[in-house]
């Protein structure tokens, strides 16, 4: 059922109120109540009395005007595509004469917009440039009880083709301008809201969500309930019943009525749509859903101006076409200027206008109804026209420059290659040149832009980028429409024995044998971590044409049935060369849930949007013909819009992230690819934390190297006290000791292993730190090491781009050695503290006072081994807790990781055996690379956020 069908029959006047004759009973009634009655409350009982406008003198806009020395007139249709190409000469010379008059024009004319300027009305003005004229604006009833100026809001009356008053021009509502934007539906009778922008464009708020998500909400005096909400490809069209909370329901007098908005969604974030088609059908619908006796359409965008604008004259030229077969777009947007500012913002707006109405009319109406369907089938003369039109768009080198490259030509199996706008992209391989491509196209289907991808049937050497292509892009159904041989055609699926790459491995599953049809159950599982895909292959080499028409269409109803944990993925569709039998699949299986949707199909549309991202799929107007002979025998009881239903996620500008694709994602949310962005940043991961645990094991190698340094320092201090006791030549024995102090090096080794379980055990020699023969007194200090919230400190790991060099020391030093651990004490041997070490190793200039230092060193000789043996013990505690520590941090390190750079709940399925073999970076990198993905953020978000204001 339509919209305009399942519109519910109200009052005469779209309010619910009575007729005039009605309306003077009622007012007799007022006469007798009290004066505040009368007063206060009349204006709600009788909302259908028309507001009032000054009159402002009507220029008859089809007259021809001279500007400056040029004649501006209307143009015949016939005309009309020679005339926009004279415009477009020169570097669209002609388009910068004509819109540069008109804004001069609008300069000069001085307006008075003094009530968008008043003090309490400022606020109300999403833009400060963008006011709403006094003359043509839209005044709301007053409220009993509220204050003289709250009658405004920032909305325009604009006159329509051989209609006055037939739109609202008005900026997206703000969150203090709700409760005045649904008065002024209510009031002005509106049936039809068209939006046209996204609640987030490039990260700023363009609009306030004015409706409610779910449910029921209260905006003021009105209250709005969402009824229903059909998404589409392009827009989103949702049904809303609004109430009246402050009306007495009266015979003849409803207090609800239903509101129908339509929601372009694929307007891009800059400049204007890549082709016009989607556009000038969604203003066919919207502007023929409003009831002939409903009030003005609504139309709003952001400021209200450049894409309002662009609908309002995109309509009226489309009826002027259709009445007088002519086309005045320069009159016209003089004409409505003047009844709001800036209508039609730029001048590439300005240029769209005239190349989507030159479109308009080489296509005629394309909207085809069951019948016209059936007549129009065996029409060979319209269908080569058709024909002709679709595959008008020829291209460029520019176009298909991937396709071309040397390193993927390879990968093409014939002459059909996708446009770079809409070609899919693979998971690029570092240093590896094309190899994030493969031979697939984007195309869009009735419910998201991103509905399909057509792909040619797999080489021996692209099978992998196949799969791979399933994977990134969370693919679980396969349409596989060519046949096999064993040559060029053969199978790249497997059976027994699964294809495994580095990112994943697929396994078969079952086979079910159909009357048309095969059915394949596979699984791709991870080789990271245990995140899996479940992926139906249905293979029909025998499309189209099947045992009977019927099975056709139980095939496309097989192919949208949807598994418990379906994830929202393309559909991928598989012929030989991705040509007509892929793309022909594609359209049937669209138009079929456009038919049961809206009673009309628009295969023209399908068929040339198809062409112009996949050049060459059609090679005749047969292609063209077998759509409409398939559809003709569209059943009505397939239920597929049931079954594809879909719900839109707005997203919050607080968390807005840019989409590497955002140009072509569906309906301006950031909800797709998002298992390609995955990927990706597990492959960051990886190298982050390889490059961190190389750094780790550098630092702890150079640790342990000192350690190993200083213990020899050590024992050649030791062995000169023995020698002093022992050994009559005390000078030679000094110098030798102090040689051996002063020459020892520290020399780089390998990294150590990996090693998930324990860190490699280390001789005790070399763990013990730089200590000299101590006091009795003297005790090692103990300090515990806590974040300031009491938990273990542990940040997310990012890329350091610390260098980290191994320094050689040449003399003893005093050394402060920590190990710090989160989850354990530090033990902390400060050689500050034991300072017995000057006085025990002599000096070479020293040696006429050896016989008293012989003496001391022999007394202190028992007390100095009992001090080596008290730091063996401590030493190998130390190495324990070492252990215990590398375990329990690289655990804790793999969760925080995983929830910090993965944070979509998909992909967080056992993210701990993702890091089953890595090691935790320093805290100090950890904060140096926090600094830097904060600072990288931000220019992002601030790089984005330049934007026009419509």
């Amino acid at each position: 059922m339509s919209a305009g069908e399942k519109r519910e029959n109200g009052s005469a006047n779209g309010d619910g109120s009575s007729s005039n004759s009605d309306n003077s009973g009622s007012r007799t009634k007022l006469k007798r109540g009290n004066w505040f009655t009368k007063c206060f409350h009349a204006a709600y009982y009788y909302l259908d009395d028309p507001p009032h406008h000054p009159n402002v003198p009507q220029v008859d806009w089809e007259v021809p005007v001279k500007i400056g020395d040029e004649i501006r007139a209307a143009v015949p249709v016939n005309e009309f595509a020679k005339h926009v190409a004279s415009l477009h000469a020169d570097g669209d010379i002609g388009f910068s004469r004509e819109y540069e008059a008109i804004q001069n024009e609008c300069i000069t004319d001085d307006l008075p917009c003094e009530h968008s300027q008043h003090p309490e009305n400022k606020r109300k003005n999403r833009y400060l440039n963008i006011t709403a004229y006094d003359h043509s604006r839209v005044h709301l009833h007053p409220t009993p009880g509220q204050k003289k100026n709250l009658d405004y809001i920032n909305a325009n009356f604009i006159d329509g083709y051989q209609k006055s008053h037939a739109f609202i021009g008005t900026q997206g509502p703000l969150p203090d301008t709700f409760d005045c934007f649904w008065r002024m539906i209510w009031e002005q009778r509106v049936a039809i809201i068209v939006m046209i922008t996204n609640l987030v464009e490039r990260g700023r708020r363009k609009c306030d969500m004015y409706w409610p998500k779910d449910g029921v909400e209260t905006y003021g005096v009105i209250q709005v309930k969402l009824v229903e909400e059909e998404v589409m490809s392009t827009y989103t069209v949702r049904t809303l019943q609004i109430k009246h909370l402050k009306l007495k329901k009266k015979k003849q007098c409803n207090t609800e009525k239903i509101v129908y908005q339509y929601h372009y969604t694929n307007w891009p974030d800059h400049g204007t749509p890549d082709h016009p088609l989607p556009v000038l059908n969604f203003v066919k619908k919207s502007s023929a859903a409003n009831p002939a006796e409903a009030g003005p359409i609504v139309v709003h965008c952001s400021a209200g101006v450049g894409r309002t604008g662009t609908y309002i004259v995109l309509d009226a030229m489309l009826k002027q076409i259709q009445q007088k077969s002519i086309v005045n777009v320069f009159g016209f947007l003089r004409h409505i200027r003047a009844q709001r500012n800036f209508l039609v913002q730029t001048e590439e707006q300005y240029i769209f206008l005239h190349d989507a109405l030159v479109e308009a009319i080489a296509s005629g109406e394309t909207n085809l109804r069951a019948e016209q369907i059936v007549e129009l089938k065996n029409s060979t003369p319209y269908l080569e026209q058709q024909y002709k039109n679709i595959i008008q768009f020829q291209t460029k080198d520019i176009h298909i420059a991937s396709a071309m490259k040397q390193v993927n030509s390879i990968k093409n199996r014939g002459a059909i290659f996708p446009i770079e706008g809409s070609r899919v992209h693979l998971t690029p391989k570092p240093g590896e040149e094309g190899s994030d491509y493969i031979n697939a196209s984007w195309l869009h289907g009735f419910r998201r832009l991103r509905d399909f991808i057509v792909t040619q049937h797999p080489m021996t050497h692209t099978i992998k980028d196949f799969w791979q292509m399933v994977w990134d892009h969370n693919a679980q159904t396969i349409v596989l429409l060519s046949s096999l041989d064993d040559i060029n055609f053969a199978q790249f699926w497997p059976d027994e024995t699964p294809t495994t790459s580095d990112y994943y491995r697929v396994k078969f599953l079952s086979k079910t044998n159909k009357s048309d049809y095969v059915s394949r159950d596979f699984v791709i599982q991870s080789i990271q971590d245990d995140y899996e895909l479940n992926v139906k292959m249905l293979h029909c080499p025998s499309w189209p044409e099947m045992s009977n028409p019927n099975s056709i269409y139980d095939f496309i109803v097989d192919v949208h049935e949807r598994c418990n944990d379906y994830r929202n993925g393309p559909i991928v569709v598989v012929d030989r060369y991705g040509g007509a039998q892929a793309c022909t699949f594609c359209a049937i299986s669209s138009l079929a849930i456009e038919m049961e949707y809206c009673s009309t199909a628009n295969i023209y549309q399908y068929a040339k949007l198809y062409h112009n991202k996949r050049p060459g799929v059609w090679t005749s107007s047969e292609d063209i013909r077998l759509i409409y002979e398939i559809l003709s025998y569209l059943p009505g009881n397939l239920h597929l819009l049931k079954r594809t239903a879909l719900r839109t996620e707005f997203e919050d500008v607080t968390t807005a992230t840019p989409d590497l694709y955002s140009k072509i994602c569906s309906n301006g949310n950031v909800q797709l690819h998002q298992q390609q962005l995955i990927l990706q940043q597990q492959q960051l991961l990886q190298l982050q934390l390889q490059h961190q645990q190389q750094q780790q094991q550098q630092q702890l190698q150079t640790t342990l190297q000192q350690q190993q340094s200083e213990q020899t320092q050590l024992n050649a201090s030791n062995n000169i006290q023995h020698n002093l006791c022992h050994i009559p030549n005390i000078a030679h024995a000094s110098e030798t000791a102090t040689a051996t102090a002063t020459t020892t090096t520290i020399t780089h080794t390998t990294d150590l292993p990996e090693n998930t379980n324990a860190s490699p055990l280390l001789p005790i020699s070399s763990l013990l730190p730089t200590v000299a023969p101590i006091t009795p007194t003297s005790t090692p200090t103990t300090t515990s090491t806590t974040s300031t919230d009491g938990s273990a400190n542990t940040p997310p790991p990012l890329l350091s781009t610390n260098n980290h060099t191994a320094t050689t020391p040449t003399t003893p030093t005093t050394t402060n050695f920590t190990n710090t651990n989160v989850n354990f004490t530090t033990t902390t041997n400060n050689a500050a503290n034991l300072t017995a070490t000057a006085a025990a190793a002599p000096s070479p200039t020293a040696v006429a006072d050896v016989p008293a230092i012989v003496g001391a060193s022999c007394d202190v000789d028992n007390t100095t081994q009992q001090q080596m043996l008290a730091l063996i013990q401590q030493q190998t505690q130390l190495q324990q807790q070492y252990n215990t520590h590398h375990n329990a941090l690289q655990l804790e390190n793999a969760n925080v990781n995983l929830n910090c750079l993965m944070p979509t709940a998909a992909t967080t399925a056992s993210v701990d055996e993702l890091l089953a073999a890595t090691t935790t970076p320093t805290s100090n990198n950890i904060n140096n690379n926090n600094l830097q993905l904060n600072a990288a953020t931000t220019a992002v978000t601030d790089a984005q956020s330049l934007d026009i204001v419509g």
